[in-house]
């Protein structure tokens, strides 16, 4: 039998170098499957429709799904209308009942944002129980 004086670790460093290169490029391509996202919280003092001043637009939209401007009955086409007469830079408020429709909400949405009104607020109420 042959004695063996050294032993030649050079193959071996090359292949752990080599498993090295593929962990650490395949490492940066691995995507995290969260987004840190902050939900925002409703100010007690937000949700009071006495905080709407008078120059203030209100578009309210009921359980029914019957629209209103600064209190009035309106039809959707009227309250285009209307609010196209408006100054672009004036206050709207959306005030919409809890079971109202979505879709006449995101309708409101659609048009002023056609519109190009920036100036948007939105009623709610604060809740101070826990949501399920």
């Amino acid at each position: 039998m042959k004695k063996i004086d050294s032993l030649n670790l050079i193959p071996f460093i090359d292949i752990v170098l080599v498993l090295l290169v593929i962990v650490l490029t395949t490492a940066t391509f691995i995507k995290q499957n969260q987004i840190n996202i902050e939900i925002p919280k409703v100010d007690k003092n937000a949700s009071n429709i006495s905080n709407v001043s008078k120059s203030d637009r209100v578009i309210s939209i009921d359980n029914d799904g019957n629209f209103y401007l600064d209190d009035k009955k309106i039809s959707f086409e009227e309250l285009k209308y209307a609010i196209s007469k408006l100054d672009k830079d004036t206050s709207i408020v959306i005030n919409g009942h809890k079971d109202s429709n979505f879709e006449n909400f995101i309708k409101v949405m659609n048009m002023l944002s056609d519109l190009e009104y920036k100036n948007l607020f939105v009623l709610v109420d604060e809740n101070t129980k826990s949501m399920k």
